[in-house]
């Protein structure tokens, strides 16, 4: 009984854990001199977010690069900025009950015990962003974040509130020393 009591606990912190994991990957152009940029625009996204997703993830990006010293601008943009979005099912399958050692029954001898399987489906979606030179259209930096996906929509906005702050946290990137 007390195994099956902790073997719960540990299963609904490692759900909990793996329900506030966030994923962030950012790379970039390394020769790239991001002090020279300093008007953007946006180009028109390949897989939009749905309903007021849309203008949620374009205002948070807009904000962070704002805060950055970046301006938003009708025509001839220093950068291009665009976002994509999906979301995806991951199924996580955790065996419970796991027992090994002396066994009763028609003699004496060593078994195992009955093990339980369960399978929990999280949603997981992935915002991606990438800044392009728009001279010559070469990618300069790209960002994505990776997080669970509620049916609370307060929880899903300060959820993209906190991956935007995570990508954009040291944007631009300083200039690499040449060595």
């Amino acid at each position: 009984m007390k195994r099956r009591v902790f073997a719960a606990i540990v299963l609904s912190l490692l759900l909990s854990s793996m329900a506030f994991a966030q994923k962030v990957n950012i790379d970039w152009d390394r020769s790239a001199n991001f002090s020279q940029f300093h008007t953007y625009m946006w180009e028109k996204s390949p897989h939009p977010a749905n309903g007021l997703w849309d203008p949620r993830i374009v205002d948070g990006v807009n904000k962070q690069l704002q805060d950055k010293g970046l301006t938003l601008v009708d025509s001839n943009p220093d950068l291009w900025v665009v976002y994509s979005n999906s979301i995806h099912d991951q199924k996580q399958v955790v065996g419970t009950g796991y027992t090994f050692g002396p066994a009763w029954g028609w003699g004496w001898g060593w078994g195992g015990g009955p093990t339980t399987y369960n399978t929990y489906v999280t949603k997981l979606g992935t915002l991606v962003v990438e800044v392009a030179d728009a001279k010559n259209k070469q990618l300069l930096w790209r960002g994505s974040a990776t997080n669970t996906v509620t049916d609370n929509s307060n929880k899903n906005i300060n959820n993209l509130d906190k991956s935007l702050n995570k990508l954009f946290q040291n944007f631009p990137p300083k200039q690499q020393e040449k060595k």
